[in-house]
């Protein structure tokens, strides 16, 4: 079923309509735009490029060399590299100068993270006073863990675990992605010294599956709707205070 739903953490956040989705519910809740852009967890660069565009300076950083070595070649010679710098480091330790950004992009990041407190620390430091965070991550109510979990060593696909990110005690111990609820997260980021400003949720955005796109009034309804905290993704702004 989810297979057919294109679940998948790959599908859903590098698909065209996922990708759009998740720039537009940002879009939503603050301009897309500054002098100082970074993006942390840039991987391959596709939601980097879509931003880009607002800001005058980009700095893009991942830990995996292979997907920052296809975002070079991918932007070698166009006129986004002119502005762009990218770079190999952890967010949990930037090597970057203090207060050195207006904008901090994570999307799909935070639930990857070795260390999340030091993380948003750093990503603290490195934004000037008054600088915005912005967040998309998979959320805790919504029914499945999209990124499979791991039974007896061997990883599972979401339709094995339906239900399985609201066992909160299990999916700890066998996802290896964090879901999160604003709730949650919102209070572990305000302890590092941000402010939360704006929250919104998408829905599936079923770039691939047939099956979706006949659900996807239905769902696309619900996002809508006051039960869109069951959405896929939560969406947050926060200000560094």
């Amino acid at each position: 079923m989810t297979r057919a739903l294109g679940l998948g953490a790959h599908r859903s956040n590098k698909g065209d309509r996922g990708v759009e989705k998740r720039i537009t519910a940002l879009a939503g809740l603050t301009e897309l735009s500054g002098g100082r852009l970074l993006d942390v967890g840039c991987g391959d660069g596709t939601y980097t490029r879509r931003l880009a565009a607002g800001f005058d300076h980009v700095t893009a950083v991942d830990v995996e060399p292979e997907r920052l070595a296809v975002f070079r070649s991918e932007v070698a010679g166009t006129e986004l590299a002119g502005k762009l710098v990218i770079r190999q480091m952890p967010a949990e330790q930037l090597d970057l100068p203090d207060a050195s950004f207006d904008v901090v992009t994570t999307i799909e990041v935070l639930e990857h993270v070795r260390d999340l407190d030091a993380s948003l620390a750093e990503i603290h430091r490195v934004l000037v006073p008054g600088g915005r965070f912005l967040i998309t991550s998979p959320n805790r109510w919504f029914p499945f863990e999209t990124h499979g979990f791991f039974v007896l060593g061997k990883r599972r696909p979401p339709r094995y675990g339906p239900f399985l990110p609201w066992i909160v005690p299990l999916h700890r111990r066998l996802a290896d992605a964090r879901s999160f609820t604003v709730r949650g997260l919102s209070r572990q980021i305000e302890a590092q010294g941000f402010r939360l400003v704006g929250v919104d949720y998408i829905m599936p955005p079923f770039d691939r599956s047939g099956l979706g796109g006949r659900i996807r009034p239905l769902t696309d309804g619900i996002e809508r709707s006051r039960l869109s905290f069951f959405g896929m993704a939560l969406i947050l702004v926060l200000e560094k205070v």
